[in-house]
């Protein structure tokens, strides 16, 4: 697809109030999209992106909804309404440690609410699907991660049927100072001169700016090899202390060893590193500046076990559905 078309398209974007949807929101927005439709369950984040539209792009024609992805009926009900062409899928829950004790919640928002997606774009023959998944994905320990690989795992299963939708897999690592990232965190504390915490010694993360964002989802409309997963060609790699220190310099003038900071230990749900992809991957370059595509060395998912997970989650019984989850993600 070429970027001009983008003015005939009638665009779904799920997680539309988020960091990383309100950014797929106004950028997309520039290019006069037929028509944008945005799904968020945040009554807040949707009143504030509304305002943001009024202001900067009033004639971009608009439908909005405050529903949950995990809605059979709503998403049935959307999907026959609307002629939709894209669809870019956002919303997820990504605080690491608050899905950690709430598996339920992650499995049906995380993963039932995108395999309904996928499901039903596919059935509706969308012309392309694009999913926003996490670094924490690959070789997961996180409920987060786990849920996020579950669905990567689905998506490029669902590419081996006779479909006609495309479909791709976005994998971003961290988006500096999102409001999911320690970014904001760090900068509210030190401006109140309240104790940092940081967790691990030498924890590191790979960062994104969010004005990255949209040149890597109009590469992949642009790309003649749509289907696949993408992750950012450019990031760059950052201890939790340096970050820290920088807005600890910047906000304050002073340095890390001068401000009150609590070093606690790693939880078993982080790593000291993420990945963006395995050795055993592929890695294919690309004719842009901004993405690389990788092939996976072994895709493989239990669609029996995976339905189970999630009437598990919909029982609410957390134990086993983390059990579940464990063992669609190992490797």
């Amino acid at each position: 697809m070429k970027i001009f078309e983008l003015k005939n398209q009638t665009i779904l974007i799920t997680g539309a109030a988020g960091s990383i949807g309100r950014e797929l929101v106004v950028g997309l927005a520039q290019y006069q999209p037929k028509q944008l439709i945005l799904v968020d369950i945040s009554e807040l984040g949707m009143h504030s992106l509304l305002q943001e539209m009024a202001t900067h792009f009033p004639k971009v024609k608009l439908k909005y909804y405050l529903e949950s992805i995990c809605d059979t009926a709503f998403i049935t009900a959307l999907f026959e309404r609307h002629l939709i062409d894209l669809v870019f899928h956002a919303a997820a829950y990504k605080h690491v440690s608050l899905m950690e004790k709430n598996v339920c919640a992650a499995v049906k928002t995380n993963i039932k609410g995108a395999k309904l997606l996928i499901d039903t774009s596919c059935k509706h023959n969308i012309s392309r699907f694009i999913f926003i998944s996490t670094d924490k994905a690959v070789e997961p320990v996180s409920i987060m991660g786990m849920t996020k690989k579950v669905v990567e795992e689905y998506l490029l299963f669902k590419k081996t049927e006779n479909i006609t939708t495309q479909l791709s897999i976005l994998r971003l690592c961290n988006v500096y100072d999102s409001s999911g990232s320690v970014v904001p965190v760090f900068k509210e504390r030190i401006q109140q001169k309240l104790p940092l915490e940081i967790k691990g010694n030498d924890v590191q993360r790979a960062y994104i700016h969010k004005d990255q964002l949209l040149p890597m989802v109009l590469a992949i409309l642009d790309s003649a090899h749509s289907d696949g997963v993408f992750i950012p060609k450019h990031f760059s790699v950052q201890t939790v202390a340096q970050i820290a220190n920088h807005w600890v310099q910047e906000l304050l003038g002073i340095s890390l060893s001068e401000y009150p900071v609590t070093y606690k230990a790693l939880p078993e749900y982080e790593k000291e590193k993420e990945l963006l992809y395995l050795e055993s991957d592929t890695v294919h370059a690309m004719d842009n500046d901004v993405l690389m595509r990788i092939e996976p060395s072994t895709t493989q998912i239990d669609i029996e076990m995976l339905t189970q997970c999630i009437k598990t989650a919909e029982a609410f019984k957390p134990d086993e559905a983390r059990v579940l989850l464990q063992k669609l993600t190992v490797t």
